[in-house]
């Protein structure tokens, strides 16, 4: 049986997005809504939020943001702009619980630290 997924989100009115990078433990835990890719190609994947270690943000404009508070089954964005996140956010599917945390810088062959996340499915 076919069915067609409607979207419940009006453009530019996205859910706040989750922040892990800053510091080592970060991370945030949710139910998979839905994955998408950004127009560079970057995969978004949308959670309904059971737990977070970290900081959610809303743009207010080109490249400014704005901290806001959000609760327990609240949608957040996850953006996977960061190689390790760029290979790991695809490969999950709506429905799964996960966990995504901050684990580590590890020195690239460029010199650039690359920063590495543990994505774990419940």
């Amino acid at each position: 049986m076919t069915r067609e997924i409607e979207s419940t989100f009006v453009a530019g009115n996205f859910p706040p997005l989750v922040s892990i990078k800053n510091k080592k433990g970060e991370y945030v835990k949710g139910r998979v809504l839905a994955i998408a890719s950004t127009a560079n190609g970057n995969p978004v994947v949308t959670l309904s939020l059971m737990d977070l270690e970290g900081g959610t943000s809303i743009s207010k404009g080109k490249g400014v943001y704005e901290e806001v508070e959000v609760a327990v089954g609240d949608p957040v964005q996850l953006v996977g702009s960061l190689t390790d996140l760029k290979d790991k956010l695809p490969k999950l599917i709506v429905g799964d619980i996960v966990t995504v945390t901050y684990m580590d810088d590890k020195p690239s062959k460029k010199g650039n630290a690359k920063k590495i996340f543990k994505v774990i499915v419940d």
